[in-house]
């Protein structure tokens, strides 16, 4: 699955390769494709049986008539009643048992080909596409189920089959504009509606080990978790809120991080990257953004530092190093070299560190950091002021070092809901009115602004104003959020746009991680490996307390993003710090590294 923008990590058609150049498919074991392939079926092989099994009658009927006929051997006998039943009788009878046996194994025959002949062609033939789908969701055990193939519901499905997860999508629509995409993963499509719990039977409810209700509506999501908790209680459930204070409620009913909101997600990384180009993915602890970014070694006249020398310099983690095409794990004694890929985590001042130290990003060679002449304010104007924009300013605001804000939204209802809740952050101006209008840009003070991020809920509406504001500055950075893949893909040669997101790219790797091991707090995609961000506390005499985070992260091949201790969250400990009892270890990992940390803490 390709990077098909700058910034932007969207999911691959599913006729595309994947990251490391396979067809991107669920697999399924020959034992597997043989029950699928029974699935309904059965009536067929109980036709085909009881044929058979009268077919064994008739030949002993047959064999006790011979014998009865003069004693000639049973292998001989039976000769004989094959024979007869094929037609071709070896001994002609004059008696009247006789013919009428000969007679009823003509008919036999004849109706007894005629049914295996139906049942075979039936068999062979082509089924209905509801039955293959069932038929391969039948023979699934521990894997999720998607509820709704919108976008989201696609990236999620994606996100799980890449990290070798087994997933089964309902969706309502078997004509859906994204269902084909899904059934080219060989992702079983169960069509119906997911509140319905017989349509969850059939997705093979009671051997999941989650459920993710991802349809775009709050209720319908509850339905679809309520539906599955009552026919499966041990079953784990994942829901995309929309509503922020439905999402805290829902985490109360199905237990910490199973609600979550895209949005909530996703603007991290919309507020990090209007702040600092080439930023993948952020993730936030607490009231800190983390981000995770590629960057490329300089040419060094020297031997390059090792990891650990490099990550004490700059107060980074070093994800991994891709080095001529091949992943190689971070270790710290690792020397780096020229030419080197580094994926780090890193702050958001950190990252402007290692751009002024000479580092540059893989993302968009050529598109360097955002400069601005001494002394003078980032100006961020924010286009869009729904669900996304207002999470966008208010991680701008809490910023140490907060940017000029100015936000242009409509006047309606949905605006000016969020419009309030921003009211009282310091320093925010508001402009209402249509960002596509240059006037209205002007006004929110585009010829003085560094970036303008375009963050309404439609593609054409983001572009539009991306475009606005780059007749009218060519030179201001844009950052623009998109749902349509095809058009991101686009963006870059069409218009010289590198850094756009989609919200639900954003979110999907956290909903995969989440339902795959359950207490996940985020989750970002790194060299085509799905990493989780969660919580492992440290217990007494257990395997965490006392030990150095660097011995932690050697040990368990985890990065160790942060320590939770009475409350406080300190990010990116130093590698000789030591975790105490009680403390909460936050650490970024592969779904198996977290496991195996998780288990032996």
């Amino acid at each position: 699955m390709a990077q098909v923008v700058t910034q932007q990590r969207t999911g691959a058609p599913a006729h595309e390769p994947d990251r490391r150049g396979k067809l991107l498919r669920q697999r399924y074991s020959p034992w597997q494709r043989l029950r699928a392939n029974l699935y309904g079926r059965l009536p067929l092989l109980i036709e085909s049986l009881v044929a058979l099994s009268l077919i064994v009658l008739v030949v002993v009927a047959d064999v006790l008539y011979y014998a009865t006929h003069g004693v000639r051997g049973l292998g001989t006998e039976l000769q004989d009643a094959i024979g007869l039943l094929t037609l071709n009788p070896a001994v002609r009878s004059s008696d009247q048992t006789g013919t009428a046996l000969f007679v009823f194994n003509v008919l036999f025959s004849l109706v007894f080909i005629q049914s295996i002949l139906g049942a075979a062609r039936a068999f062979f033939n082509k089924r209905q596409p509801e039955l293959r789908e069932r038929g391969r969701a039948a023979v699934l055990r521990d894997h999720v189920i998607v509820c709704g193939m919108g976008r989201m519901g696609l990236r999620l499905t994606t996100r799980l089959v890449e990290s070798g997860t087994r997933a089964v999508v309902v969706e309502r629509n078997p004509n859906g504009e994204l269902v084909p995409r899904a059934q080219a993963l060989r992702v079983p499509v169960v069509t119906g509606d997911a509140r319905d719990i017989e349509t969850l039977r059939q997705a093979g409810l009671l051997h999941a080990r989650a459920i993710v209700a991802c349809i775009d509506g709050d209720l319908a999501d509850v339905e679809i978790a309520l539906a599955a908790r009552a026919a499966n209680p041990h079953i784990r459930v994942i829901l995309r809120a929309f509503n922020e204070d439905f999402d805290r409620g829902l985490e109360r009913r199905f237990g910490p991080h199973s609600a979550f909101s895209a949005s909530a997600l996703a603007a991290p990384t919309f507020a990090a990257a209007a702040a600092v180009r080439n930023i993948e993915h952020v993730v936030p602890l607490d009231s800190q953004l983390l981000a995770v970014t590629t960057l490329s070694m300089p040419t060094l006249a020297t031997p390059g530092p090792s990891v650990r020398q490099f990550e004490e310099r700059f107060h980074v983690r070093v994800l991994h190093i891709d080095r001529s095409g091949a992943a190689l794990r971070a270790d710290s004694a690792r020397i780096v070299a020229t030419g080197d890929h580094l994926r780090i985590l890193a702050t958001l001042p950190a990252i402007r560190a290692l751009y002024a130290a000479g580092y540059s990003s893989t993302l968009a060679p050529g598109l360097g950091p955002m400069t601005l002449p001494a002394n003078q304010r980032d100006h961020i104007i924010i286009c869009g002021l729904g669900k996304v924009g207002y999470r966008v300013v208010g991680w701008l605001s809490a910023m140490p070092s907060p940017p000029q804000i100015t936000t242009v939204y409509l006047d309606d209802d949905e605006h000016g809901s969020f419009a309030r809740r921003i009211g009282a952050s310091t320093g925010v101006k508001t402009v209402i009115g249509d960002a596509r209008d240059a006037a209205i840009l002007l006004t929110a003070g585009l010829s003085e602004a560094s970036v303008v991020a375009a963050l309404t809920s439609d593609d054409l509406t983001n572009l539009r104003i991306a475009l606005e504001a780059r007749r009218i500055r060519p030179d201001v950075h844009i950052v623009l959020r998109v749902f349509s893949d095809s058009l991101a893909r686009q963006l870059v040669d069409l218009f010289g746009i590198h850094t756009t997101y989609s919200t639900s790219e954003l979110a999907s790797p956290t909903l995969a991680a989440a339902s795959i091991l359950g207490g996940v707090s985020n989750a970002f995609i790194s060299g085509g490996t799905l990493y989780s961000v969660g919580a492992v506390a440290a217990r007494d005499g257990g395997a965490l307390a006392g030990h150095t985070i660097e011995s932690i992260a050697e040990r368990y091949a985890v990065v160790v993003a942060g320590i939770r201790h009475n409350g406080a969250v300190a990010v990116l400990p130093p590698h000789g710090g030591h975790v105490e009892p009680h403390d909460d270890v936050i650490v970024a990992a592969p779904l198996d590294a977290l496991t195996k940390m998780r288990r032996n803490a």
